[in-house]
């Protein structure tokens, strides 16, 4: 009894050390993280606004008036459009990339990384600044190569003017901007991938694509849950990028996202209560749409 004694002891001295050591990061996130979740909360349910000397409380006005906004169907499309276009596009294309990465050979195969890489040591503001010259009606890189392959002038697009086309190009020049890191993950996936697999299903006669559907993907399923998530959750919260590309949103809101109309609310209009509303309301959309990825996601893992 006497010989356990200490060890007894030792461990209520070491639980007590580790709670007072753990202690500066707890409060850490309550003060920085949750204090100001629930003081915006609380900011939501009130009139708060650069003309309001003490905020009034509400209720649900905020959220009603957001939903009722003549702008509001126009940028949840524009998002739900964006959002869609660069989870498929994006994914699919570091899939198939990082299968050619793997087939050329690894020295080709780690200039290729690097190449696709560098886009994403460069600042979001940067890369929409560039892409803004490239994207140029009349002077602009693209178009003038269009014209020199022989496409009309009729059929060449204005992609930054052209209601139609602005959220593509936000797409196309976040995709550009994003598919060197997701490139990289996928191919850490690939080479887990035990070569013995393919050995055999080359024994069973399988092809290229046969092997791609039935080896490959299945085991890149942890990658495409991982990648799929952060894309969403990226793309949904993504505001310097579409911001500087779009000049503000683009014509008629054309070009607007939830993150920039957030922006727009609260210092174009200073409509605090209500942008802090847009911005809880974004906040649900994301956790809904990661929780509805996760269960299909995960659910398709342990299938496979």
């Amino acid at each position: 009894m006497n010989g356990k004694r200490p060890s007894v002891h030792y461990k209520k001295v070491w639980a007590r050390v580790g709670i007072l050591m753990a202690l500066p990061a707890i409060l850490s996130v309550v003060i920085f993280v949750f204090t100001p979740l629930f003081m915006n909360i609380g900011y939501s349910l009130t009139d708060y606004s650069v003309s309001s000397t003490v905020p009034r409380f509400i209720g649900l006005a905020n959220f009603k008036n957001i939903i009722n906004d003549m702008n509001f169907k126009l940028i949840m499309t524009n998002t739900i459009k964006l959002a869609l276009l660069y989870v498929l596009g994006l994914n699919t294309l570091a899939i198939l990339v990082s299968v050619l990465i793997v087939q050329v050979g690894k020295k080709l195969g780690n200039f290729v990384k690097s190449v696709l890489y560098f886009p994403c040591l460069l600042a979001m503001v940067v890369v929409g600044f560039i892409w803004r010259i490239l994207f140029n009606y009349t002077n602009g890189i693209i178009n003038k190569a269009l014209m020199l392959i022989g496409v009309p002038e009729n059929l060449i697009p204005e992609w930054l003017g052209d209601p139609k086309m602005i959220i593509y190009s936000i797409g196309i020049t976040i995709i550009w901007y994003a598919l060197g890191y997701y490139v990289v993950i996928y191919y850490a996936g690939l080479m887990s991938i035990p070569v013995e697999l393919y050995e055999v299903s080359n024994i069973e006669g399988a092809n290229k694509w046969q092997e791609f559907l039935y080896v490959t993907l299945p085991l890149l399923a942890p990658s495409i849950t991982i990648n799929v998530v952060l894309t969403s959750m990226a793309i949904i919260g993504s505001f310097d990028l579409p911001y500087t590309l779009t000049n503000g949103g683009g014509p008629g809101k054309f070009g607007t996202t939830l993150p920039v109309w957030i922006y727009q609310t609260y210092f174009h209009d200073y409509q605090y209560g209500k942008a802090i509303a847009q911005a809880a309301m974004l906040t649900g959309v994301a956790v809904i749409i990661a929780a509805i990825e996760l269960k299909i996601l995960l659910k398709r893992e342990v299938r496979t």
